[in-house]
């Protein structure tokens, strides 16, 4: 799995399985993913600019007990759908998106955070292997 760079952005990476994580939450309704993907940019900017620091806010989360890669959070927290992205940080400089999904139940959550350990231990082996 490689990790691909998020246009706009200085410090903002991605899997490259999050697009298609995204393209599955809304699947084809383009109304609601153009609403919830801009809500998205403006809080990945805050990301950008305030990196970790960004946690503080109601917007962003650390995941309790996932210490290896330590996960967050991002939701919007008055959203009918809740979304959830799942990131990290490496070297607390680099945000990651790992995963995003619709939490319909505390299930979804703990599915969503074993998804995105697999795909950040995949990234680390592919970053190991091209060294």
């Amino acid at each position: 799995m490689r990790l691909e760079k998020v246009s706009g952005f200085s410090r903002i990476y991605q899997a490259e399985c999050f697009p298609n994580d995204v393209d599955a939450m809304f699947g084809k309704n383009k109304g609601e993913r153009k609403r919830y993907m801009m809500w998205l940019y403006t809080w990945l900017t805050i990301l950008d600019q305030q990196g970790l620091q960004a946690v503080v806010l109601q917007q962003f989360e650390y995941l309790q007990n996932t210490e290896d890669p330590r996960l967050y959070s991002l939701r919007h927290p008055h959203s009918q759908i809740n979304e959830r992205y799942i990131y990290t940080y490496i070297d607390e400089e680099v945000v990651v998106l790992l995963t995003a999904f619709k939490e319909k139940d505390a299930n979804y959550y703990k599915t969503a955070i074993e998804r995105a350990k697999r795909i950040f231990l995949e990234l680390e082996e592919n970053d190991n292997g091209d060294s």
